[in-house]
């Protein structure tokens, strides 16, 4: 199962998938009407690991329930979801201009603040999250936390001489034995 909001890096997977004959089922949720991405059924069960990585960041925050709904349909009990995204006061979140802010009704992260959504030139969306809410989200889509934290690392450009500090959340989850 493979989704990627960017219709670049769909087609960059498509080619991978074709190239390496691996099957996979493949959903674009930019630009998808509420129904077709409401409706969007990848099977009951299909996988023991789904890679949820620089995915969430890029839904937008009023489709992220039926979204992780989705995933926990498509994980088998037992089976889990490694997921990496954009923490907070990463070096692109401090980097976007204050034009780029996108103001949200729906919801409040954990700090009580609207999330933290940008718009890209290319017209995608990033948000940047505490590890509180992504918990909060995944345990309502009925994941069980099995880890969960900050993943720091340095990016040091040797042409410019910067050490760029990025922070990623990274966690596990796993849907438990038995449920449906």
């Amino acid at each position: 199962f493979v989704s990627d909001p960017s219709l670049t890096e769909n087609e960059m997977a498509n080619r991978s998938l074709v190239e390496s004959a691996v099957a996979a089922y493949r959903q674009i949720l930019r630009g998808c009407e509420e129904e077709e991405f409401s409706s969007f059924d990848p099977g009951e069960g299909i996988a023991d690991i789904i890679l949820c990585v620089f995915v969430l960041s890029a839904v937008w925050p009023a489709r992220v329930p039926r979204f992780l709904e989705q995933v926990y349909h498509a994980t088998r009990p037992g089976g889990k979801v490694c997921f990496r995204d954009y923490g907070m006061y990463d070096v692109p979140m401090m980097r976007f201009a204050t034009s780029s802010h996108v103001k949200v009704d729906e919801g409040v992260d954990f700090d009580g603040v609207a999330p933290r959504l940008f718009v890209r030139g290319d017209g995608t969306i990033s948000r940047f999250f505490h590890v509180e809410t992504v918990k909060a989200v995944f345990e309502d889509a009925g994941f069980v936390t099995e880890e969960l934290r900050y993943a720091t690392v340095y990016n040091d450009n040797r042409k410019t001489k910067q050490r760029l500090k990025r922070v990623f959340v990274h966690g596990l989850f796993v849907r438990p034995e038995g449920n449906s």
